[in-house]
């Protein structure tokens, strides 16, 4: 029974972080054009990183896209900012928990930056110190200007 558990959690879990993980493809506001249509959403974000892996190489992508997903690293970094300090002042009761699961996640987002995606995108080093520098800042400045 427990092990069961275990593997519909890990299933959630998975899809959870998938789901998260395609927000900004989904949601992609700017029009390209394929196959003489203009389109938005997925379909134009796919679109546009396979011209860039075209163009610059596997794992690399043009400007405009690094600033997309950087803004949604940055919008993605302050909601969990923002659910962080409330689960630990809220639910946890404690300062301590804060600084924990803070910790936490900067661990879990450099393992996931320089392992989980270079094995399946073929992500380049580049892409992950700027996504982590992305993710890391907004939590520092928080922690060091507005929890003290």
């Amino acid at each position: 029974m427990l092990y069961y558990c275990y593997l519909y959690m890990k299933r959630f879990l998975v899809s959870l972080y998938i789901w998260l993980d395609s927000i900004p493809e989904r949601l992609y506001p700017f029009s390209h054009e394929i196959e003489g249509q203009f389109v938005r959403g997925k379909a134009a974000y796919s679109k546009v990183l396979e011209e860039g892996f075209a163009l610059l190489g596997p794992g690399k992508m043009r400007p405009r896209l690094i600033i997309y997903r950087g803004a949604w690293h940055l919008f993605g970094s302050i909601v969990f900012i923002i659910g962080v300090t409330l689960l630990a002042r809220e639910v946890l009761g404690s300062e301590a928990a804060l600084y924990i699961l803070m910790g936490a996640a900067i661990l879990a987002l450099v393992f996931q930056e320089f392992i989980l995606d270079p094995r399946r995108h073929g992500q380049n080093t580049h892409k992950g110190v700027i996504d982590v520098v992305t993710w890391v800042t907004p939590m520092v400045l928080y922690v060091a200007f507005l929890v003290w």
